[in-house]
């Protein structure tokens, strides 16, 4: 058992005026590795973002904003990428809106009376 461990110092003795350059080498590698991942995970995040913004579902009179049904002529194509050229895409002229919609009815009462 002696003879192992007597092995094991000569060998760390022969490779010790290594390490310190292949630890740090090392340790500059992992630094860089982990910017370099860094960096390219952002820039795809970034890409997906500007591709997804291109999408016109939002602005689509077809679009119902219910997430059971989110669009009335193409469900399962809404809100991807495969709607950014919707060939039945047709955008909204004047929103609707509950704020809309209540100016309307209060409107409509008070020329009623």
């Amino acid at each position: 058992m002696a003879v192992i461990f007597e092995v094991l110092k000569l060998s760390l003795q022969a490779i010790q005026p290594y390490l310190v350059p292949l630890c740090f080498v090392a340790a500059w590698a992992l630094i860089i590795l982990v910017v370099w991942t860094t960096i390219a995970s952002l820039r795809d995040s970034l890409s997906s973002a500007k591709k997804m913004h291109q999408v016109p579902c939002a602005n689509c009179k077809f679009f119902t904003r219910d997430y059971h049904l989110k669009c009335t002529v193409h469900p399962s194509d809404a809100l991807s990428e495969v709607a950014i050229n919707c060939p039945d895409y047709d955008p909204i002229t004047h929103p609707y809106t509950a704020a809309d919609a209540a100016k309307f009815s209060l409107s409509v009462n008070r020329r009623s009376r």
